[in-house]
């Protein structure tokens, strides 16, 4: 993958680019909130290789609707 490859990527709405912290942030609520929606599947996000919590812009979108 190059660089051109990575930045195209951003572009897509369901490319897990946010992480919970960031994702938190962006939507002014709380990590506890992320993982609430999850565990209720109205949002599933990606893993990360270290198994933390990823989240694409469409899912942000169906989170800040919660």
């Amino acid at each position: 993958m190059t660089a051109d490859d990575s930045f195209g990527r951003l572009d897509d709405d369901d490319y897990p680019a946010y992480t919970m912290g960031r994702a938190a942030e962006m939507l002014g609520t709380t990590p506890g909130f992320l993982r609430a929606i999850g565990e209720a599947r109205l949002i599933t996000p990606l893993r990360s290789k270290g198994g933390h919590r990823r989240y694409s812009r469409y899912q942000l979108r169906i989170a800040a609707r919660a």
